[in-house]
């Protein structure tokens, strides 16, 4: 299972302005709707809508999120995703942290990206080797923004800022507060070159500044960052890299289309002190050769799922086959392996189960971590896709009853809205100014499917959450198309 770390964390709240079709949209986290926002059970939330309403952005807010955690360059392409028409997208994070150590914490992480001007650096695309040259990011972060709160004070406890940055602000001091960047600085000139270096570095990557400047083993030895500003900081980086999982549907069609299963894996080192990751893909097309030291990792990684899909898949079972050793071009040993679904005795490369199979094998690590780790937070676009009706129902009500973390997903599949809380369906809406909202006056007896299905037909809450489609309009545009 994946390493136990000393905190918890857990979404609170997102709001998003101007990213892909989103020109506004907030959604507060079923633990957030509580007066104990760190109350002990599991948060599961489904997004519902139309077609092209802001399902995804939702989704991919967060694997922005664990991009900027993880000191990761944005994508190549990030500029396609903030709305046409205007340059700035700004995404606003809430996330409650305990810590063992220190106490509980209210954290609000603000990012402000950016679209430049691009010009053509050297070397671009060109790959030489191993080695691939840098490529210019189209969009920075112009703003970033680190504050936290105390929970369980007095009435008014007000935010502290942990670390302020702007890009674009033409100050001396690369970051604020001023006082906090003083006490880092001290009278090292040298600290400070590195801090414009950094800065440069960061404009050009479309990487985030505060959690890039953990790289520098300074900051641990300033008086500006005192040890419970940094368990602070590290707790997030920790929740980014081991317990935040996003599951995009790209990486699920890619699944589908037997090319490769991805995986992480995170494992602690030297004496439970320092964090390791590691990033791979299993080939579903043939064998794939892995490092022998991986191949324990991904031995176990299919034992633990495998306790899952023989209860989901009753017949089934899987497991990992050795197929040999060989010695890569690096003269160190490589295990030969394939994946291997077992029915009835009779072995079968998984890359010939159903897609829904496949799919189930995707997701099913992840959801075992939300399960059993109250710190985890899983999200993952159309989760229904390719899952049994009933059997996504009966996952769902599992994990809504007995599982410790917090589950994001997105759904065409309307069984979740008989099964879940109220509380735990959110509607995205015509409405790009106002895309997120919670269904109003639903009564404990109603079913909110049919509820869903009656406001699509005839309206009912503040926002329109159908935009009207006519049987008619689509029947004329099938024959003109096929007269053209």
């Amino acid at each position: 299972m994946n390493c136990r770390m000393p905190f918890r964390c857990r979404m609170q709240k997102i709001t998003i302005e101007n990213l892909k079709n989103v020109a506004h949209g907030e959604v507060r986290f079923v633990c957030s709707t509580y007066d104990d926002i760190l109350r002990k059970k599991a948060d599961i939330l489904g997004i519902y809508g139309q077609n092209g309403s802001g399902k995804t952005t939702l989704i991919f807010s967060i694997d922005v999120l664990k991009q900027l955690l993880c000191g990761r360059r944005l994508w190549k392409d990030m500029d396609r995703f903030i709305r046409a028409g205007v340059s700035t997208a700004r995404i606003d994070y809430e996330i409650s942290l305990e810590s063992e150590k220190y106490g509980n914490y209210l954290i609000h992480y603000a990012v402000a990206l950016k679209t430049k001007e691009m010009r053509k650096m050297p070397g671009d695309m060109e790959v030489s080797g191993e080695e691939q040259h840098f490529i210019e990011s189209p969009v920075y972060l112009a703003e970033e923004k680190l504050q936290y709160k105390r929970i369980n004070q007095e009435k008014g406890n007000r935010y502290h800022g942990i670390i302020e940055y702007s890009y674009d602000n033409g100050n001396d001091a690369i970051f604020g507060p001023e006082i906090r960047y003083k006490e880092f600085i001290g009278k090292e000139k040298e600290l400070a070159d590195e801090l414009r270096y950094l800065k440069n570095t960061v404009y050009k990557s479309g990487a985030s500044f505060i959690f890039s400047l953990l790289k520098m083993s300074d900051i641990r030895k300033k008086q500006g960052f005192d040890k419970e500003l940094i368990n602070i900081l590290d707790s997030l980086q920790m929740y980014g890299v081991a317990k935040l999982f996003e599951l995009s549907n790209v990486q699920a069609s890619i699944v589908n289309a037997n090319i490769l299963l991805p995986m992480s894996f995170c494992w602690l080192e030297d004496d439970k002190k320092n964090l390791k990751a590691m990033n791979m893909s299993i080939k579903l097309t043939d064998e794939t050769i892995v490092p022998q030291e991986a191949c324990e990792l991904i031995a176990n990684r299919f034992t633990v799922i495998d306790k899952v899909i023989t209860k989901i898949i009753p017949d089934m079972s899987l497991r990992v086959a050795d197929r040999g050793t060989r010695v890569d071009e690096k003269g160190e040993p490589s295990k030969i392996i394939e994946l291997i679904s077992v029915r009835n005795e009779n072995e079968i490369p998984l890359r010939y189960e159903s897609d829904g199979i496949k799919k189930l094998i995707y997701i099913l690590y992840s959801l075992i971590e939300m399960f059993n780790d109250p710190s985890v937070t899983v999200a993952i676009d159309e989760l229904d896709s390719g899952v049994f009706e009933y059997l996504l129902g009966e996952i769902l009500t599992v994990l809504q009853e007995s599982a410790k973390g917090q589950l994001i997903f997105t759904s065409h599949n309307l069984r979740p809205l008989e099964v879940l809380d109220k509380k735990s369906i959110v509607f995205s809406t015509a409405n790009e100014n106002n895309r997120y909202i919670r269904f109003k006056n639903v009564k404990g007896s109603n079913n909110l499917r049919d509820v869903y299905y009656q406001d699509i037909l005839l309206g009912g809450q503040d926002e329109c959450v159908y935009e009207p489609t006519s049987q008619s309009s689509i029947r004329r545009a099938f024959r003109n198309a096929g007269e053209n």
